[in-house]
């Protein structure tokens, strides 16, 4: 269940950063049908390189120091999910928003595979893509550099990330659920090492890989609750980035569904629980702090997470239980983890903000997806009818934008209904080893570029939204908003670098952008 910035800048040169579906079944069941009866009962910045950047933190001033690849000596455009170490899904460059002469070229994916993540952009603007089975390197071009295939039986349902060089990448057996991260070699596509972590599982969720500080940062799952909350990750793993060599391991008395970590760039890490307890934690993996509602009762609430801004602010996004329509946007200071606001939602909070500026003179804003989440193709049809009858008809997805330093709203921007219950692309030809569905989120995470253009993925159709209020009346006109229809769901955002943008589709085609 699909439930940071980089900078412009030339490899090795450092610059301050602000900073196939195959989860258990009754985890499905549990999840997609809770929140289809919770309607049915009506509950429901880039700055030259050696300057000093400072976060303004709950009234008070410190320096964050990074690369932008993470704590790297390379700056990669895309370097992992959300863009980079913040998990902000931010760049300050500028990309392609006007898509009405198509793309530069496909990847025409003729192998039907499933694509559940953002492809990676590195310094050079080559592309790294990741399926089930395989990763492969693309030139900016579109030229093949090399495929690389997982082991017989395993699946890769992690993002990978890169740094330093190495392209690292978590497969799971097919079986145990056992995972093996692989550390690849970006030019060549030749593995380094691998490791296999034999006492822990990783959930079949699409959760992301992050490497900085030269430690590897991934999700297990210990099945601490009960069987019908056993997937997600429990409990937070760090290895060596060098070999391999677990580290330590801490276990959180939450759930995080699709667990995409941040770091502000001191070696902490922040991130969410779905029910929206928010936990900071040393590189050594001891607790800072712990923030925000715990529920105990209802681990799983929704697929929703946390993003770090570059103002000291890591914003949650939460419901509290997943057959409830109360869902929340909540900041919390990264120092102390003190609540400066919190902001009740409109409709269904199942993903992960972004946080970004609107242009570089422009406000800093939180994009928040909202939408209906989508049904499995096995589903019966008289149940399809019967959800599609309780949401009026169609499906519904939407991105709200707000102020990061008060959670007032500035605009909203609604996508066009979808009047089927189950993802496009999903009853299409499939690769067999990558699983019947990719069963997405209602969208992908939103992204922000550095003109304040806001991109949206959807999951229920497939458009490619490009908006921009250019004309700042807190209105999205028509004029202000350019579609790419592709006709398949995504299950994660596009990638943005420089003048380039990279869209993939979960069932493909690839669709690369170029100014």
């Amino acid at each position: 269940l699909k439930c940071g910035s980089t900078s412009n800048l030339a490899r090795n040169q450092t610059a301050q950063h602000i900073c196939t579906f195959d989860i258990m079944p009754r985890v499905t069941s549990f999840f997609i049908f809770a929140s289809w009866m919770t309607e049915a009962s009506g509950m429901c910045l880039d700055s030259e390189p050696d300057a000093q950047v400072s976060l303004l933190q709950h009234g008070q001033r410190f320096a964050l120091t990074q690369t932008a690849s993470g704590i790297g000596r390379e700056a990669y455009y895309w370097s992992s999910r959300g863009g980079g170490p913040a998990t902000s899904s931010s760049v300050s460059y500028v990309a392609p928003s006007n898509f009405s002469g198509g793309p530069s070229w496909v990847w025409q994916n003729e192998f039907k595979e499933q694509v559940r993540h953002s492809p990676l952009i590195d310094a050079d603007k080559n592309i790294f893509v990741s399926t089930t089975t395989r990763l492969r390197k693309f030139t900016p071009n579109g030229d093949i550099v090399w495929t690389w295939h997982a082991a017989p039986n395993a699946k890769m349902t992690a993002a990978p990330a890169l740094h330093n060089g190495l392209i690292y990448v978590v497969h799971t057996d097919g079986v145990t659920r056992i995972p093996t991260v692989v550390a690849i070699d970006m030019q060549s596509g030749i593995v380094h090492w691998n490791r296999t972590y034999e006492h822990i599982e990783q959930g079949g969720d699409a959760e992301s890989v992050k490497v900085f500080n030269n430690t590897i940062i991934f999700g297990a799952m210990t099945n601490k609750f009960d069987d019908e909350h056993s997937g997600g990750t429990d409990t937070v793993i760090a290895a060596s980035a060098a070999d391999g060599t677990m580290l330590w391991q801490y276990a959180a008395d939450a759930i995080m569904w699709n667990f995409s970590p941040s770091t502000p760039g001191d070696g902490s890490i922040l991130f969410s629980g779905s029910c929206g307890a928010v936990f900071r934690i040393s590189l050594e993996g001891e607790l800072i702090w712990k923030a925000g509602p715990s529920n105990p009762r209802h681990p799983m609430c929704t697929c929703a997470g946390g993003a770090l801004g570059p103002n000291g602010m890591f914003y949650s996004l939460y419901s509290d239980s997943a057959t409830s329509n109360n869902n929340t946007l909540a900041a919390y200071s990264v120092t102390d983890g003190a609540l400066l606001w919190s902001k009740q939602l409109p409709y269904h909070a199942m993903q992960y903000p972004a946080v970004g500026h609107l242009g570089a003179q422009g406000p800093l804003v939180v994009a928040v997806p909202l939408g209906d989440s989508l049904m499995p193709t096995t589903a019966d049809p008289i149940l399809q009818a019967e959800r599609l009858a309780l949401a009026g008809g169609a499906l519904r997805n939407m991105v709200l934008v707000v102020d990061a330093a008060t959670g007032e709203t500035m605009w909203q921007s609604e996508d066009r209904p979808w009047p089927h219950a189950v993802a496009a692309g999903e009853l299409d030809e499939h690769n067999v080893t990558d699983g019947s569905m990719c069963l997405p989120d209602p969208q992908g995470v939103p992204v922000i570029s550095g003109d304040g253009t806001i991109y949206t993925s959807s999951s229920h159709h497939g458009d490619l939204r490009a908006l921009r209020d250019a004309d700042g009346d807190g209105i999205i006109s028509q004029w202000e908003i350019s579609v790419f229809k592709t006709g398949k769901c995504f299950l994660n955002s596009p990638s943005l670098a420089p003048g380039m943008l990279v869209a993939a589709p979960c069932w493909g085609p690839m669709y690369v952008f170029k100014e």
